[in-house]
């Protein structure tokens, strides 16, 4: 990290910073279910004499007013925990057995309230709103729709918003700023197949919904093959196989569940009706039913490239520019993408990796870590990308 005027306020808050962050992941709490978490970040806010308002029953927003009248400015850090049985050695090891942030929000939260500190004390230094947004439940693709429909992004309305989200793909002291799509969709489905069971030893007297459900999950993938032009990335994955009853029984009934991702939205409309056509096909050939239920849950994120102009060179201020970073796209999803329908918005990756404190573990996993000296960059990002973009 550069030695700043913005750099040094955020030195100075380093200690604190990281002590809600362990705080945070001492008490992880699932998605909707942010209570703590939520009290928390009220408390803080008002020690900081930061206007505090409630986005349902978890999840808060932080209003900032500067000096006078200019640009609004969004912040946002998801704060929701995975359903995760942690195995790190922490001494600030999960207390809640079997919820873990395995995800990093316990990071995102501190971040976002480092970011509130500084730029409450400067507020008499920059013209504008900063709105800071702690939103739950974004594990479960719901938080940003829920924090929207509370008014988040209106009165005033915002002009820019920026989302961050660490990895430990990338070395600490590095962050990814990049426009374009970046991150892709994520949708849901579950899919019934309903046949006759029978006798195991007699399968002619039934319609088999096992055979019939193989034969759908691998026909799905002729979509991603056959049907979708393979220059526009596409997965489709069946995560879970609920069917059968008995070892001398053929099975009757088949239930799948799984997830689509892709960066294109005319894409992403289509694949209902392309698996559909596969599943009712098949089915009819093997004397099944099929029921499809798909849910649409959040659609790509796609970086504007003005806001993307204007973070890189705040990130390059408190980083440096050779620690500004491009990626390829990633196919995992965000429902910071919810916001990007209202404005212009950027998701920034913050590296964390360091291979000496083995901090090399994906998001997810319950070896999860994070390098904490990357807590102070991404406070440093947050506090100069509002700066920037109030300009």
């Amino acid at each position: 990290m550069k030695d700043t005027a913005i750099t040094k306020k955020v030195k100075d808050i380093e200690g604190w910073v990281i002590e809600h962050r362990r705080d945070f992941h001492l008490h992880p709490e699932l998605s909707l279910q942010e209570f703590r978490t939520t009290g928390i970040i009220k408390e803080e806010l008002k020690k900081m004499g930061i206007e505090a308002v409630d986005l349902g029953e978890t999840g808060v927003m932080g209003i900032i007013r500067g000096k006078g009248e200019g640009k609004v400015v969004a912040l946002r850090g998801d704060m929701d925990a995975l359903p995760v049985t942690e195995d790190t050695g922490f001494s600030f090891t999960s207390s809640n057995p079997g919820v873990m942030h395995a995800c990093g929000h316990d990071a995102h939260t501190s971040m976002m309230l480092g970011a509130a500190r500084i730029l409450s004390e400067m507020r008499e230094e920059f013209n504008g709103t900063v709105k800071l947004i702690f939103q739950a439940a974004e594990e479960m693709a719901v938080g940003a729709k829920a924090a929207i429909e509370s008014g988040v992004m209106d009165n005033p309305k915002v002009d820019a918003i920026v989302g961050m989200h660490i990895f430990s793909d990338y070395p600490v002291g590095t962050v990814v700023v990049q426009e374009g799509p970046f991150m892709a969709s994520c949708d849901s489905f579950e899919l019934e197949i309903l046949g006759n069971s029978c006798h195991g030893s007699a399968p002619w007297q039934g319609n088999d919904a096992n055979m019939c459900a193989v034969a759908v999950i691998q026909a799905l993938q002729t979509i991603v093959s056959r049907k979708n032009d393979v220059r526009v990335p596409l997965v489709l994955n069946v995560g879970t196989i609920e069917a059968g009853e008995r070892f001398n029984v053929t099975s009757g009934k088949a239930v799948m569940t799984g997830t689509t991702r892709t960066f294109s939205e005319e894409v992403r409309r289509k694949v209902p009706a392309w698996m559909e056509n596969i599943i009712n096909g098949i089915c009819a050939a093997y004397e099944c039913t099929g029921k499809l239920d798909y849910h649409f849950l959040c659609p790509a994120v796609d970086n504007d490239k003005s806001v993307a102009e204007k973070v890189k060179l705040a990130a390059a201020a408190v980083l440096g520019e050779e620690n500004v970073i491009r990626t390829e796209m990633v196919m995992g999803s965000e429902d910071f993408s919810e916001y990007q329908q209202f404005a212009p918005g950027m998701m920034v990756l913050l590296g964390t990796g360091n291979k000496e404190k083995d901090c090399v573990y994906p998001i997810h996993s319950n070896h999860f870590k994070i390098d904490e000296d990357a807590l102070s960059n991404g406070v440093a990002v947050y506090v100069q990308s509002a700066l920037e973009l109030l300009k």
